[in-house]
């Protein structure tokens, strides 16, 4: 099957996943905020930012290291990779969780939560290594190209768990139960699950796991991938963390569900890139330069047409997305449109960190994260006593932009990549149409509650931008992709996995 097609089925049960998991997660936060309040919410996202940068420590690099090697090697070297990998990524995840049981005082303090952050992160960090083994696991399928385990207990078992056990430690016991309690048990589910896939896809035991020892060709592949990951997880979570630093956790409660909506906008990244990585690192291995560069454009291009819309959507209506969440949210309308801006940047340019991880430039796309983190620091540091959660947003923002401008120049120079597609043209011409049919018609929805007006923009918008993008005439393989789709137009027998 020829890459497109590849693309298409894989991301689209990889996107539909990650749009499951974007809403549930969605959910938890709207259920905390009108169950728990800002507060505790904020406690949460706290919690969250601390955790998953700790998990990026625990899994090593490994879980990315795999997506290379296991394209590489076949039969038993395939299975001792790895076994390698999933222990010693279990075992770094149980010192790391340690850790943060033993200075989770010391944490709670700086962030100024106090006793309910210490236990809930206490409560977190007892599920790490599970997390982990759960993400090494279904990194490992997915090398094989099979997204789907590792997507539905990532994105569907562990974000419903994790929802529908607080909800139900709320009703059960309050709301500091409702924070503390579903950490652990969602770990475990979302462990299950991926479990038999694993094993079926990688023939590795238990026994596999006893014998295995630390492979170091893959951990000198693995530790640059590592710092990658964390400086990208540092400045995916910076925002937060900062604000918890410079303000309390009330605050950070108020800007979360704006960080959260915008963050709708990446799992279509998310999903294109996670299938796509591994045919990169596969043209690589064949010295494919023209592949890598089509699989670029491709994706790039798919990823832009699909944001542009709810990008828009969130841009023109912040107040009446955040109203969801109670009346009080809406102060952080402003952030919420500066977010939506930085999430269409990754979600255009964010392949270009991919390409590099899977071609050979984990180094330079080291610097690239660590130059942008710091500047992000830099700038709440500036930004947050000033301006407070609208500081946050634009700090974001701004490293965002420099990022995507460094990344569009590096695809180019090493990879004769151009910074914008000749193609793009198309989604960005039907945007900027269906852009301004929003402007013109949001007074005319002032009449309507904040709900009902963004009903109304997003179904008057939706089918004029696929209009347009129909009218515009869609590229070949783009049309070769959807007659793919189409029942008993190919009555041959296809081989999904080629």
């Amino acid at each position: 099957m020829k890459h497109e097609e590849t693309i298409a089925r894989q991301a689209g049960i990889s996107m539909a996943g990650f749009a499951f998991g974007q809403l549930a997660r969605f959910g938890y936060n709207l259920a905390a905020a009108r169950l728990l309040g800002a507060e505790a919410l904020g406690i949460y996202a706290l919690v969250v930012s601390v955790v998953q940068v700790a998990e990026v420590v625990g899994a090593l690099g490994l879980d990315a290291a795999l997506l290379r090697f296991a394209s590489r090697h076949e039969g038993d070297e395939r299975r001792r990779a790895v076994a390698s990998a999933l222990r010693t990524g279990v075992l770094s995840a149980l010192a790391v969780s340690a850790f943060l049981i033993i200075f989770s005082g010391w944490i709670a303090a700086a962030l100024h939560g106090g006793e309910l952050l210490r236990i809930t992160l206490c409560s977190a960090a007892a599920a790490l290594p599970v997390s982990v083994a759960t993400l090494i696991a279904g990194h490992a399928v997915q090398a094989s190209r099979k997204l789907a385990p590792k997507v539905l207990a990532t994105q569907v078992v562990a974000p419903s768990a994790l929802l529908v056990l607080m909800i139900g430690a709320w009703y059960l016991s309050g709301s500091e139960a409702a924070l503390i309690v579903p950490f652990v048990p969602t770990a475990l589910l979302a462990f299950a699950w991926v479990l038999p896939a694993f094993g079926k896809a990688t023939g590795v035991g238990g026994v596999d796991l006893l014998r295995a020892r630390r492979d170091r060709e893959m951990m000198h592949v693995a530790l640059p991938l590592l710092a990658v990951s964390l400086f990208g997880m540092f400045s995916h979570w910076i925002d937060i963390m900062m604000l918890g630093l410079l303000t309390d956790p009330r605050t950070v409660g108020l800007y979360h569900p704006a960080a959260r909506t915008a963050g709708l906008l990446r799992s279509v990244f998310l999903a294109f890139s996670g299938i796509a990585a591994p045919m990169i690192a596969s043209c690589h291995a064949r010295g494919d330069l023209a592949g890598i560069r089509n699989l670029y454009d491709l994706v790039s291009r798919w990823v832009l047409t699909i944001v542009l819309l709810p990008a828009l959507l969130l841009a023109i209506f912040p107040k009446e997305a955040l109203s969801v969440f109670g009346s009080g949210f809406t102060a952080s309308s402003t952030a919420l449109l500066l977010l939506a801006a930085s999430a269409l940047l990754q979600a255009w340019f964010g392949l270009g960190s991919t390409v590099l991880a899977m071609a050979g430039g984990e180094r330079l796309s080291l610097v690239n994260q660590a130059a942008a983190l710091l500047l992000q620091v830099a700038l709440h540091l500036l930004l947050i006593p000033r301006y407070g959660l609208e500081g946050a947003a634009l700090s974001s923002f701004a490293a965002t932009l420099l990022l995507s401008v460094a990344r569009a120049f590096e695809m180019r120079m090493l990879f004769g990549i151009g910074v914008l597609s000749r193609k793009a043209w198309k989604p960005l011409l039907a945007a900027a149409v269906t852009g301004s049919a929003l402007l013109f018609a949001r007074p005319l929805l002032a009449m309507l509650t904040p709900l009902q007006a963004l009903a109304a923009g997003a179904a008057g918008a939706s089918p004029l931008y696929l209009l347009l993008i129909w009218t515009f005439r869609l590229e070949r393989e783009e049309l070769e992709v959807i007659f793919s789709f189409i029942p008993l137009r190919n009555n041959q027998p296809r081989n999904d996995a080629t």
